[in-house]
């Protein structure tokens, strides 16, 4: 299992590598198909931040608008809620609201580190800070194929710093799929 973890992280940042040319910050090289299949990706994670703040309540109008009737999720969290759009929304539904702002402040969105895109595929790259006594970040990968407009199929996964000792490598995404 380990060495499956592994191949899935060397296998991502081999696909970032591959398309890193085409990043945000070199728009000008991205076709406009490109370009509107990145803008496409962040409008569904903005969408998708604002309604977590509010408690999950418009995730089906949300999943109706970016997610294909066909899509498929390849995220091994979400398969306990079964296969595509259906089971994507239901994950959602399920999932708690956002805790309550500490302090009167509501904690940042994930910070966007990369949105790349090479023909069909766009790959968002972001990070978040650790939890409890780990402080570092985990960076968090997600790759989407857009057919037609919409949000076809995605893959995920997410790894601790090069330097963590403590890292395994280990795949996998929040529940939230960001």
């Amino acid at each position: 299992m380990r060495m499956w973890k592994n191949f899935l992280v060397v296998a991502v940042a081999g696909l970032i590598g591959a398309i890193g040319s085409f990043s945000t910050t070199h728009a000008g090289t991205n076709t406009p198909q490109e370009q509107a299949n990145m803008k496409l990706i962040a409008d569904f994670y903005a969408a998708l931040e604002q309604d977590y703040q509010h408690g999950n309540k418009k995730v089906r109008s949300i999943a109706e608008q970016y997610l294909s009737p066909n899509y498929i999720q390849h995220m091994e969290a979400a398969r306990a809620y079964g296969p595509g759009r259906e089971g994507y929304i239901r994950m959602f539904e399920q999932m708690p609201a956002a805790p309550p702002p500490s302090g009167g402040v509501t904690p940042p969105p994930l910070k966007v580190l990369a949105l790349m895109a090479q023909g069909d595929l766009v790959v968002r790259i972001n990070s978040r800070p650790g939890r409890g006594s780990d402080q570092d970040p985990i960076y968090i990968f997600n790759l989407f194929r857009v057919q037609d407009g919409k949000l076809a199929e995605h893959w995920d996964g997410y790894s601790r710093p090069m330097g963590d000792q403590g890292s395994t490598g280990a795949v996998g995404a929040s529940a939230s799929g960001k």
